[in-house]
């Protein structure tokens, strides 16, 4: 099926092109009504992008325009994601949810895309497809598949880009001149709500990015008061890299940053997988949760093992390419615990952090110390081996800092 960014991706823009699904929409034209009306009426009450734009689709072909093909398109600012969009097709039925992943502005499928300019710039192109477009392959496509008009329109500009909407007909001779005026007519809506959208993805996203999805959540539902919080069950996990201080002083910043990067990826990957929640990176070192369900500790204690265990190996793959290229291995420490935490906003009034804090998270940070003194890469506490209900082996009693008691403590057999 044509697409817009990428066109085709079969080549090197499948590395850059992720299609979410393809969702059965309405499947049937809906007639009568001012759409730009219920654009900014209805629009905002429906949840789903797609959705949204499937519904808006079957309007404007029950108002007499010959939608054949459409695609909207729109920025974020993710680490990863450049755009997400939603592509819909008349023939098909369906509407299908895709992202364009970061690299894909280098390709040649989006320097050759006919809507660069208005993505870039804000510039409309309309195209009549009578005969080949060469500059642009995807109209080509298009007009091989029977497309015979091309209209792409920029909405409000979000950050660096504009989102885009393109609307295609097959029906002979093109969009009349009141199609378009249609289209335009529906734009100032479309980019209103579209523009909130965008702002909302992105307050999502940057939020998910810097202090993990369940922390955004809450902080966008509301929960942005110091001292407010719950308490709650969990695991905790500290990790710390050995030698990162004699290590940083020996290599150029870029590689300092590199090493750090190849850590954390190893370590982070894991636990997010298994839906812990990664809360700060300290320097060198992380600390992480793994919530735990009424009455079933066991399970997020066996989540959070798994990822302790998938982060050692991913660590040992890290090193053997290290090792391949001349440099030092890298060595980290990680402790596990379980036990009650206050998980809120903690600090300044105008400066908050949403983390954890409670004698549980302290035991588990004095635990991650012993991991130096032990030579154990991986340290589990009495009541965290207890609650996984696994066999592991026992290390001994050991005094941790600024703990009264030895603890009986654990590692992996």
């Amino acid at each position: 099926m044509p697409l817009d960014i990428p066109p085709d991706t079969t080549t090197s823009g499948e590395e850059f092109f992720r299609t979410e699904g393809a969702y059965t929409g309405l499947g049937a034209p809906i007639p009568g009504g001012r759409i730009d009306r219920w654009i900014l009426g209805e629009g905002p009450h429906i949840d789903s992008d797609v959705e949204l734009f499937d519904e808006l689709c079957w309007r404007l072909l029950g108002d007499g325009v010959p939608l054949w093909r459409a695609t909207l398109y729109m920025g974020t600012l993710h680490p990863l994601i450049r755009g997400v969009g939603a592509r819909w097709l008349r023939e098909l039925g369906v509407i299908e949810e895709f992202r364009i992943l970061h690299g894909n502005e280098v390709t040649d499928e989006y320097l050759r895309s006919p809507i660069r300019a208005t993505i870039e710039r804000g510039t409309p192109i309309r195209r009549r497809l009578v005969e080949e477009a060469p500059e642009y392959p995807l109209l080509s496509k298009l007009r091989k598949a029977g497309a015979t008009d091309y209209f792409a329109l920029a909405l409000n500009r979000t950050f660096r880009r504009f989102p885009v909407v393109t609307w295609t007909t097959d029906r002979p001779g093109g969009f009349s001149d009141a199609d378009v005026a249609r289209l335009e007519d529906i734009n100032p809506a479309l980019a209103a709500i579209v523009d909130a959208r965008s702002v909302r993805r992105i307050s999502g996203d940057l939020l998910d990015t810097y202090l993990g999805p369940q922390a955004g959540r809450r902080i966008l539902a509301g929960q942005i008061r110091r001292a407010e919080g719950e308490r709650l069950r969990a695991v905790i996990m500290m990790t710390d890299l050995r030698g990162f201080t004699a290590l940083s002083d020996q290599l150029p910043g870029d590689e300092v940053i590199e090493l750090l990067d190849d850590y954390f990826d190893a370590v982070a990957t894991p636990i997010e997988e298994r839906k812990g929640e990664i809360l700060k990176f300290i320097g060198d070192g992380m600390l992480a949760i793994f919530p735990s369900a009424p009455g079933d500790a066991g399970a997020c204690c066996r989540a959070a093992l798994r990822a302790a265990r998938l982060a050692l190996a991913a660590m040992d793959t890290v090193n053997h390419e290290r090792r391949a290229a001349k440099k030092d291995a890298l060595h980290f420490g990680l402790a596990l615990h379980i036990g009650d935490v206050s998980y809120g906003n903690i600090g300044a009034p105008h400066r908050l952090d949403f983390t954890v804090i409670g004698p549980a998270v302290n035991f588990a940070s004095r635990l991650e110390e012993q991991t130096k003194l032990t030579g154990h890469s991986l340290l589990i506490s009495q009541e965290f081996a207890v609650a996984a209900g696994e066999k592991l082996q026992p290390v001994g009693r050991l005094q941790l800092r600024d703990i009264v008691d030895p603890q009986e403590i654990f590692t992996l057999t």
